[in-house]
């Protein structure tokens, strides 16, 4: 778009953010203008659901912002600019409606157990909204009502023109995803491993034929046999509610669980293994980090690796569990703390027990 609307609300926050009599002048314009006074977001490129947020923030504050800037001797140039154009209110009513579609499915693409055609799906459908919207040159009701309103004061040109940055940029993400979905459409075999519906052997075999290559070596014969009760297994759990919102790999558990033995299962085993060891996005990966530089602090420079590491394995593999059950679960185990009391945690311990 010709507004880089991530550029406005990080400029404005900065403007904000540690400027207490800036603040409060704008508090009063929000009185002024009679809007409830918020505080404003910032928006980082690192962190993908911050900008709808910030988009909704600037959103509810616009009427105020907008007399502030505007009634300032020198404010900066790029936010002045923004204000005075006629149009700026109308993209950000369209850049909100737009982001609530990623704004969804990026939590959703997000989740820490998803599998990679669980993604790939997640991608397809919103890739088939995008085009419908281009298809449609879907606008929101409001867009169109702030829109015909510009037109009856005369500005259709600038109106002309953004209804053109609208179609062109569904067109860009179109061509965004279309270049990432590339890729993983190598899994797209793999699609009936979600076990969302009744699987068939035909798509099976196109599975079995991507792992053979892949150097895997799957028994067919075998493995028909096992599908045929695979199937019988879905199509008795498929209408309980409960089994359907399940992630793929809690059904093929259920399933596991179920089966009476290993050789009731071999084959379908090795896909299961293949295809859920394939990392589906990078976000866990980005978490652990995060939780990394919570602990590797400056007054922490000194922490030895692997403490920092036993950290990091506690703090991601106990996040579910409360203080209260964490404390029951230490006492029960009377080995480990007998560990945590002794001093072979220490490096010097270490040293000692070596010579």
């Amino acid at each position: 778009m010709n507004i880089d609307i991530e550029n406005i609300i990080f400029k404005i926050y900065q403007y904000f953010h540690i400027y207490t009599v800036r603040t409060e002048r704008l508090k009063e314009y929000c009185e002024f203008v009679e809007v409830e006074y918020r505080k404003l977001l910032s928006h980082s490129k690192t962190r993908w659901l911050s900008l709808f947020p910030g988009i909704t923030r600037l959103i509810q504050m616009f009427p105020a912002l907008k007399s502030f800037f505007l009634s300032q001797d020198k404010p900066p140039i790029v936010l002045k600019t923004f204000f005075e154009y006629e149009l700026s209110e109308i993209y950000l009513w369209h850049m909100h409606s737009f982001m609530s579609v990623f704004q969804t499915y990026i939590q959703e693409i997000e989740r820490e157990s998803n599998s990679v055609v669980e993604v790939l799906n997640s991608l397809n459908s919103v890739q088939t909204i995008l085009l419908d919207r281009k298809t449609h040159n879907f606008m929101s009701l409001k867009v169109k009502e702030l829109l015909a309103q510009k037109r009856r004061e005369g500005i259709d040109e600038e109106c002309d023109k953004f209804c053109a940055e609208v179609n062109n940029m569904y067109s860009r993400c179109l061509e965004y995803l279309e270049m990432w979905l590339r890729p993983l459409e190598d899994f797209s075999c793999f699609r009936w491993i979600t076990l969302s519906e009744t699987p068939n052997w035909s798509d099976v075999e196109p599975c079995i034929k991507y792992l053979t290559d892949k150097g895997m070596q799957i028994d067919d014969v075998k493995c028909f046999d096992q599908f045929s009760n695979l199937k019988k297994f879905t199509e008795s759990c498929n209408s309980d509610e409960e089994f359907s919102n399940l992630l793929a790999h809690q059904k093929w558990t259920k399933y596991f669980e179920k089966s009476k033995n290993i050789e009731c299962h071999s084959e379908l085993l090795k896909i299961a293994q293949f295809f859920f060891a394939i990392p589906s996005h990078n976000a866990n990966v980005e978490r652990i980090f995060s939780l990394m530089q919570s602990q590797w602090t400056k007054e922490r420079t000194n922490l030895n690796v692997e403490s920092l590491k036993g950290i990091l394995l506690v703090q991601y593999n106990f996040r579910q569990t409360s203080c209260k059950d964490f404390h029951a679960f230490l006492k029960s185990n009377q080995q480990l703390l007998r560990k945590i009391r002794s001093a072979e945690k220490y490096a010097w311990a270490h040293e000692e027990k070596e010579n």
